[in-house]
């Protein structure tokens, strides 16, 4: 950046101090800040099941908190101070316009366009993390769903065709394995078989989460069925 963008975004910045182990944002909440480390260390974490998993370590002088550029996003991952941090806030639309020189509308279209894939892609890895087969399975059903699912009256229509080694190579575990589970949602009715074709029920599926579900985001709703 220019030497007056960064006195702009200095500018923009709202200042906070947050004492170790206190949190910057939480998990789920509504993505609408920009952070901006001035000192200190921050950590990126995930709780999957009891467990809580470290994402990542951010340093000072780092930008973070950016799921706030994407439409409509919420926090996957909660941040909390690893040391005493100096953190500074702004909105997404001072960010973007300060540093892009575009509407926040316009840079988020091209995002969603463009990184929104692998930001879910980062997350569903994320979320596998510590995950039994079953619960793999129904995520990478949920996700296949929102990305590639059409309305049907008896839930939503996978419209790819998928074989079972596929999802067997998607969710990382033997094809034998991956067979079982599936009739398992059969007989349990999350899945409904037409020919080759895959029915989900989302909410059914999203049982086996319980309220630590993944976040999964589509950037549009599936269509109605043909």
């Amino acid at each position: 950046m220019s030497r007056d963008q960064l006195e702009g975004l200095a500018h923009s910045l709202e200042p906070r101090r947050i004492r170790r182990r206190e949190a910057i944002f939480q998990e789920g909440e509504v993505s609408d800040q920009v952070f901006v480390l001035l000192s200190g260390v921050a950590k990126l974490s995930i709780w999957n099941r009891e467990e809580k998993v470290l994402v990542g370590l951010v340093g000072a002088g780092e930008v973070f908190g950016v799921s706030a550029l994407l439409p409509g996003a919420v926090r996957p991952f909660r941040c909390e101070a690893f040391s005493d941090c100096f953190v500074g806030v702004t909105r997404p639309s001072t960010f973007v316009g300060l540093t892009m020189g575009v509407p926040l509308e316009r840079f988020s279209r091209t995002l969603e366009m463009t990184v929104a894939r692998w930001w879910i892609m980062l997350q569903r890895y994320t979320n596998f993390i510590g995950l039994s087969v079953r619960e793999r399975l129904a995520g990478a059903l949920l996700e296949l769903g929102l990305k590639f699912g059409a309305n049907d009256a008896r839930g939503v229509m996978i419209t790819l065709k998928l074989t079972h080694a596929d999802l067997a190579e998607l969710v990382g575990a033997s094809r034998q394995r991956t067979t079982e589970q599936l009739i398992e949602f059969e007989d349990d009715g999350m899945i409904v078989r037409d020919g080759r074709r895959l029915i989900i029920r989302p909410e059914r599926l999203q049982e086996i989460f319980g309220d630590r579900g993944p976040i999964l985001r589509s950037a549009t709703a599936p269509r109605a069925a043909r």
